[in-house]
């Protein structure tokens, strides 16, 4: 409800006047440029920045009325640049779920795709990642910490651009299956790709810390403003590169 936040350096609100309803249940898409305000929008969900009161409510409470531990226990974020500890995959994914069955932790690297890559591992998932183990790429971190999220089951799943390092068929791929997986929790899908997008319920576009568009994704394409000109600029980029591959 009219949601701003001031970072205490200065230098104007990073995000002004925002209001928005997300439905239990549904996928809300984010998309703008960087420095657009997203990132910021989604941290004040857990309140690693702290909202004015009364501008932020969840399940219908004023989110300073929730205790701070169960907030945050119900609500699994991914990052863009994910932070996985010197362990083992299978310890990384069951780091939330300290009672996480093989059956679970198997399933969750079945939804990010990150079994795809056990099998070029040294001990598929009990090999150790970090300075002591094998070095992850970038997708194959985002995909652990993805794997590591789902195992919670939190009411509420936040991907801040960490889908961002995978190809676009694997993301095609983790997106579907999150879908199948997530059926009545709350999705909140970052991203300046717009491919990323097409499955979410809702979609709104922010621009220097507003929403500037909001609808669906096709209702969005048509319409000829920000929404559609980042994707016919993507969509040229994508042609581009083809071009010089070939």
């Amino acid at each position: 409800r009219n949601l701003s936040y001031t970072y205490p350096a200065g230098g104007g609100a990073a995000i002004e006047g925002v209001n928005l309803a997300i439905p239990r249940g549904t996928t809300l898409g984010i998309l703008g440029r960087t420095g657009s305000g997203k990132t910021t929008l989604i941290r004040m969900l857990p309140r690693l920045l702290d909202p004015a009161p009364g501008t932020l409510l969840i399940g219908g409470r004023e989110v300073h009325e929730i205790d701070l531990s169960f907030l945050r226990a119900s609500i699994g974020m991914v990052p863009q640049d994910s932070f996985l500890f010197s362990d083992t995959i299978r310890e990384n994914i069951a780091f939330g779920v300290p009672s996480a069955t093989d059956a679970l932790i198997r399933k969750m690297a079945e939804i990010s795709t990150i079994s795809r890559d056990l099998a070029a591992f040294p001990q598929g998932l009990e090999t150790l990642v970090g300075e002591r183990g094998v070095t992850l790429s970038g997708g194959q971190k985002q995909r652990i910490a993805l794997s590591r999220a789902l195992a919670i089951d939190p009411e509420i799943l936040i991907l801040d651009e960490s889908l961002s390092a995978v190809d676009t068929e694997t993301e095609e791929h983790i997106l579907s299956a999150l879908k199948s997986e997530r059926g009545g929790r709350t999705n909140i899908i970052v991203s300046h790709r717009v491919s990323t997008l097409a499955s979410a319920d809702h979609i709104i576009v922010i621009d220097e810390g507003r929403v500037v568009e909001a609808g669906g994704y096709e209702e969005l394409l048509s319409r000829g403003g920000l929404f559609a000109e980042i994707h016919a600029l993507q969509q040229l980029e994508q042609h581009v590169g083809r071009d010089r591959r070939t």
